[in-house]
């Protein structure tokens, strides 16, 4: 067949970048800071169980429920399916794009065979938008743009387990009830969950405690890592270039807080996109201290890095709140 003609796009996060190709074959046109704020996508979470050898900070709801979010904010309907038989995904996946479906799947990129990866994530998205001759053809976030995988790749990576991994997974939309009308509305509404989500975590790991925590644990690094200069450059780069649009997803937060102020009209939320721009910038400032210290002034690096995110927990914080009393 051939590819399926939807002028590609390739963004910064894996999900929404997904989602944003699945919705532009339907001919709905959002913008991927626009998905990202209805998927209630900014969050915090600070991680590091006994196997894990490095720390983990992220700065997003969990894989999977961004889409999830969005088709409940914009009544759009989501057909995901899951297989421990890479024959039968194989075929659901050829059938979809045979009816001129693009369709997203839940995989880990190491397996692909145009991939770098030295690391395994077996929760990476992409967009398949076709096949010709014996590849599937992807789209994939900015630094890689669209992509051809073999068959027997694909069917690694989808079959792949690990952590947030699952099994052949793959979402196709349908646009459902979907009225643009309702984006001001949704705005507000997926801003007011978000907040409340982030100031009233579940557990001390996430949200705003999760930063506070981060703050506190992250001093102690250069003592309980075994090799605490390389894992501070893992976790630096991570922040930074994973997938995140810069500042862990502070960034993309901001630009949609200013379309929700256009959509809206409610002008506490173009204060506050101003706000999430200069905390995007100090995130940044943390994830350069990390990657760039060295043996020598590997302490001072964390000790000052460590000052930062305790003050960024307030400084969120107080964000968020305002945030909270704006949307209600």
């Amino acid at each position: 067949m051939a590819v399926i003609d939807i002028s590609p796009y390739s963004g910064d996060h894996c999900e929404s970048t997904a989602l944003l190709n699945m919705l532009r074959n339907h001919d709905i046109e959002l913008s991927e800071p626009l998905i990202f704020g209805l998927g209630q996508g900014l969050s915090f979470l600070y991680w590091h169980s006994k196997q894990m050898p490095n720390p983990f900070l992220a700065g997003r709801v969990k894989p999977d429920h961004l889409m999830r979010n969005v088709a409940d904010a914009l009544s759009l309907q989501l057909g995901v399916q899951e297989t421990s038989s890479p024959a039968k995904a194989e075929a659901t996946l050829i059938k979809a794009l045979d009816e001129g479906e693009v369709v997203g799947l839940k995989l880990d990129r190491y397996h692909l065979d145009y991939a770098r990866e030295n690391h395994h994530f077996a929760a990476h998205y992409v967009a398949c938008i076709g096949y010709e001759d014996d590849r599937f053809v992807v789209v994939e976030t900015r630094s890689l743009g669209v992509q051809s995988a073999s068959r027997e790749s694909m069917a690694r990576a989808r079959a792949a387990k690990g952590p947030m991994s699952s099994r052949n997974l793959s979402v196709r939309v349908n646009p459902g009830g979907y009225d643009e009308s309702i984006l001001a509305k949704a705005c507000q509404t997926s801003i007011l969950a978000t907040a409340q989500e982030f100031l009233s975590p579940p557990i001390t790991n996430m949200g705003f405690k999760g930063i506070a925590k981060a703050g506190s644990l992250m001093r102690g690094w250069h003592d309980r890592l075994d090799r605490p200069v390389e894992a501070m450059s893992i976790v630096g780069t991570s922040m930074e270039e994973g997938g995140t649009g810069g500042g862990l997803f502070r960034t993309l937060w901001a630009q949609f807080l200013e379309e929700a102020h256009e959509l809206t009209g409610i002008e506490a939320y173009d204060a506050l996109a101003v706000e999430y721009r200069r905390i995007a910038k100090r995130w940044t400032d943390v994830a350069n201290l990390l990657r760039e210290a060295d043996e020598t002034g590997a302490r001072r690096s964390l000790d000052e890095a460590a000052s930062i995110v305790g003050a960024l927990a307030d400084e969120e914080r107080t964000a968020m709140t305002r945030l909270e009393e704006a949307s209600r």
